[in-house]
């Protein structure tokens, strides 16, 4: 069975109330304060037994000016519209602006009820047709039958019911299962013994009895502690349902209209969204930087209009625009909302999201509107390409896209675009993170550039040091596997090369000149004449002029290896060190373990030399001290 919710729509005093309970048995003005005044504040919720025996929800919303913005909230969720219209007063301001709203929402199908047909003539009932007729040329209106009912003859109401039974079985389920659920809540109250209730029209997915879902804006997480569908307990339900649901973790005095629940991390909360803006025919022309009122689902929030690359805009046209709102809002791409004038409080358009995290740019911005623009109408591929492009230095996982985007192909398309190398996944981490190939060779190229100037300023260093390069050009929030994904990837390309601790250009090699192998010889001839008794730095810069040359040259063999630093003074050459590491392995091999005084002997050096040698090889994790003597950790 297709979910479907039917609205009303009219005029304040036109009958939507009664028509509602002569449908349905159901009287949904519930409020004391409506009983009182007799007409519609807050929405009424029913549901209509179709002859088949299935049940849709009926939604009764106010007719009053003060309360359109009820009205639009009702109306956000709903397939079918039954426009009201009294026969003594025909279309009013209200009828007007009600079906602007429900147009402006999508809704393509409706019938039309003419009320309080009892209390007029058969000319009156005739002249208020076809004012209908005229009013609404040329809309989905002239598709509709339009019908009478009289509130003191029940059996009036049977056309309708026919009607409605066959209409609503036409209607295709445009609330096919999608990734994610969300429910715009339009009331919210207590029941003893039961606690926090909110109700809406359930969109995106089946929702289950037990599921957690995060509360926005407040960002909180609540747990679904039961579900009803028209009065009755279910396990679970599908999108485009009127539904109750018992939540746990929160209580009622912290939700209100407007609030959004959704399956965690995949909505967005923004006060500044670029939105596709269009304006009503018959309304006057808006400027930039004109306040609005902006109606999306059953949330209401203040802002400016941000025109892109205009200064104003007539009726009947549509433009890019930007929305500064006064606070933030709850959404996705794709969304409609409703937009009115913030004084006087008439609808003058409506919007369609096309990006949630709007940035500050100039309204001229050529690149920006561009942006925009292949958001709006660009096929899913182009469309999700280009977002990945513009937005791969924060290397974005797959919820970040479908949830900016708004378009359900998108794990189809990214699949698509790694399979043709367009981008590529980083996959060692979950969650899985992606990267355009435009993206990638801009890195290669900063890269590259700064290798080249690193190598000329340092050419004895055999590379930089890739932490440096992370924190220079990658996403701070990246994982270091995900950094290393990154250099495999820029290296298998063939224009760097990456070892365990440093990265250099594929074709730099360390060349000493003359003057720098004449100190590297005077240096290592230095340290083999002294063998276990090495020399101080300090004994070396008597031998060099050019102190800097040393420093470099020196630093160059301890990175190579050449020689083995015991402390900030001390270095062994590598062949010695190597000597002396397998005496004291081969003198252990006596009693198990080797004292600081027997180690002194094998090396025929110094107490100060051993006690640096034997703290060397602790450092290494070859040898370990216990009180006064060392045991071998490891036989290599």
């Amino acid at each position: 069975m297709k979910n479907i919710v039917i609205g009303t729509a009219g005029h304040i005093d036109h009958g939507k109330t009664t028509l509602v309970r002569n449908l349905t048995g159901t009287d949904t003005d519930t409020l004391p304060e409506e009983k009182k005044r007799g007409m519609t504040i807050n929405l009424g919720f029913t549901y209509l037994t179709l002859e088949s025996g299935k049940k849709v929800g009926l939604v009764d919303v106010p007719g009053h000016e003060k309360f359109i913005k009820n009205m639009v909230s009702g109306v956000s969720g709903i397939d079918f519209m039954i426009l009201v219209v009294a026969a003594d007063d025909g279309v009013m301001p209200q009828t007007r602006e009600h079906f602007n709203v429900i147009r402006l929402l999508g809704v393509k199908r409706g019938v039309v009820v003419v009320t309080k047909s009892d209390l007029v003539s058969t000319e009156r009932v005739a002249k208020v047709r076809n004012e209908i007729k005229k009013e609404f040329e040329g809309s989905f209106i002239d598709q509709c039958e339009i019908l009478e009912v009289n509130s003191l003859d029940l059996k009036s109401y049977e056309p309708l019911k026919k009607l409605l039974n066959k209409e609503i079985e036409k209607i295709k389920d445009k609330n096919e299962e999608k990734e994610h659920f969300r429910l715009h809540i339009d009331r919210v109250f207590n029941v003893k013994g039961f606690g926090t209730i909110v109700t809406g029209t359930s969109m995106g997915s089946l929702i289950y009895e037990g599921d957690i879902l995060t509360l926005l804006p407040q960002m909180k997480y609540v747990r679904v502690k039961g579900i009803q569908n028209h009065g009755v307990a279910v396990a679970s339900l599908k999108p485009g349902n009127r539904c109750a649901l018992n939540l746990g973790g929160v209580e009622v005095k912290d939700i209100k209209r407007g609030d959004i629940l959704g399956t965690p991390e995949t909505l967005v909360i923004s006060d500044r969204i670029d939105v596709n803006l269009h304006i009503l025919n018959g309304k006057k022309k808006i400027k930039n930087n004109h306040r609005i009122r902006l109606h999306l689902g059953t949330t209401e929030v203040m802002g400016r209009i941000k025109l892109f690359g205009k200064d104003d805009l007539p009726s009947g046209n549509e433009n890019l625009a930007q929305l500064v709102l006064e606070t933030p809002l709850v959404g996705l791409p794709g969304d409609i909302g409703i937009v009115r004038n913030y004084s006087p409080m008439d609808t003058i358009g409506s919007v369609k999201i096309v990006n949630m995290k709007g940035k500050k740019v100039k309204r001229k911005n050529s690149e920006y509107i561009d942006s925009l623009t292949n958001l709006l109408n660009g096929s899913s591929y182009n469309k999700i390409e280009n977002w990945i492009i513009k937005n791969s230095e924060f290397f974005p996982p797959i919820k970040d896209i479908v949830v900016a985007t708004g378009d359900e192909t998108t794990e189809k398309v990214v699949s698509n675009l790694v399979e043709n190398k367009k981008i590529f996944c980083l996959k060692e981490l979950e969650p899985k993170r992606y990267l355009h190939i435009n993206h990638l060779i801009k890195i290669e190229r900063e890269i590259s550039l700064f290798l080249g100037d690193y190598h000329e300023k340092n050419p004895l260093k055999p590379g930089a040091n890739k932490a440096e390069i992370m924190n220079k050009y990658f996403f701070k929030n990246l994982k270091v596997k995900n950094f290393n994904e990154l250099f495999d990837l820029i290296e298998k390309r063939g224009n760097i090369k990456v070892n365990e601790s440093t990265v250099k250009l594929p074709d730099f090699k360390i060349r000493l000149d003359k003057k720098q192998k004449k100190i590297k010889d005077i240096i290592l001839i230095k340290y083999k004449e002294q063998g276990f008794k090495p020399p101080k730095y300090s004994e070396l810069e008597t031998l060099v002029e050019d102190k800097k040359a040393l420093h470099e040259i020196h630093s160059f063999l301890i990175e190579r290896g050449l020689l083995i630093p015991l402390d900030k003074d001390f270095c062994f050459m590598k062949g010695f060190f190597n000597e002396g590491e397998k005496r004291i392995k081969e003198k252990s091999k006596e009693t198990g373990k080797i004292t600081l005084g027997e180690t002194r002997e094998i090396l025929e050096t110094s107490r100060k030399f051993a006690l640096a040698f034997l703290e060397k090889l602790d450092s290494l994790g070859i040898t370990k001290r216990i009180e006064d003597y060392r045991v071998i950790l490891t036989s290599s």
